[in-house]
């Protein structure tokens, strides 16, 4: 009977090591998982991009031909609602810099990711295409996307 008391005993010293153990690791994970969340509470509301997109294409079948209107996009990621983009076809060499005659201002619209529509007369055998994406989102503008505001994108139309 000294004997079950004596595994008793020892089998309950013994378990009372593995709590320990085990509590003191629920702890260290505790504070790791703690510190982690802090870190990611930081990113919470940032916009993170790899890289940006920027792209245009004719849209509605859109040709280029003299004497026709064309319809085009204007595709420029990260998308925030609170950015837009200037756009025309001719420079204004009255200010210095690179700013467009007579700007139009595109936005999107809600479901288009970045889509800025357009459309121009092709009255030459080349159009210039000018776009000017201005950053208006106060988070962007404190991070790295507050790089591409006011940059100028041009692309040229070829008439057939």
């Amino acid at each position: 009977m000294n004997k079950v008391y004596i595994l008793l005993l020892l089998f309950a010293i013994m378990s009372c090591g593995n709590q320990t153990e085990l509590q003191s690791e629920i702890n260290q994970l505790q504070t790791q998982n703690d510190s982690l969340k802090s870190e990611l509470k930081k990113y919470e509301n940032k916009y993170v991009f790899d890289d940006v997109k920027i792209k245009h294409f004719p849209i509605k079948g859109s040709q280029v031909k003299k004497g026709t209107k064309y319809y085009g996009e204007f595709v420029f990621v990260p998308d925030v609602r609170d950015d837009f983009v200037l756009f025309g076809t001719e420079r204004d060499e009255s200010k210095q810099g690179y700013e467009i005659k007579n700007p139009i201002t595109l936005k999107t619209e809600k479901g288009d990711f970045g889509a800025y529509r357009f459309e121009v007369d092709i009255v030459s055998d080349t159009t210039n295409l000018m776009f000017k994406p201005l950053i208006k989102n106060k988070l962007s503008l404190k991070h790295q996307n507050a790089g591409y505001s006011g940059i100028m994108i041009s692309d040229k139309l070829i008439a057939n």
